[in-house]
């Protein structure tokens, strides 16, 4: 047993054991032997059963488990168009430290679109964003794998 057991039901157990083995061995050997055959047999027939009940379930189990796989390949590729598409960063877009604490600021985005709105009627200088542009395009460098 795998089990420990407390004295009494270890020093039950002993007791009992002898008496069944005392009485098997007091039975005629032709009555022995045919209890030997019954429990060979009734061994081998509990292996059969459950070798054919363990084939029966995978029988039923394994048409059952393709027709799921076939369902859900044809359902993935059915919703696979559908999907949103994930646009990728641009790497040159990447905003440095300085122009998300400009972004953060509420009171700097107060500022410039009262700024704004009081500049509208002034020349804008054009000259100005085209040297930022430039000066944004030659500190990117080359890009990658170039």
């Amino acid at each position: 047993m795998s089990e420990e057991l407390d004295p009494a039901s270890a020093e039950f157990a002993r007791r009992t054991r002898e008496l069944l083995e005392a009485s098997a061995a007091a039975l005629p050997a032709r009555t022995r032997s045919r209890l030997t055959r019954a429990r060979y047999a009734a061994l081998e027939q509990h292996a059969a059963v459950r070798t054919a009940g363990t084939r029966a379930l995978w029988q039923r189990a394994l048409p059952a488990g393709a027709v799921s796989a076939a369902v859900l390949g044809v359902l993935l590729l059915v919703a696979a168009p559908h999907a949103p598409q994930v646009q990728q960063a641009s790497v040159t877009g990447v905003a440095t430290g300085d122009d998300l604490e400009l972004l953060v600021d509420r009171d700097a985005l107060a500022l410039a679109q009262d700024q704004g709105t009081a500049d509208a009627d002034a020349d804008v200088d054009y000259e100005f964003y085209a040297w930022a542009v430039s000066a944004a395009q030659d500190d990117a460098g080359p890009g990658v794998g170039s």
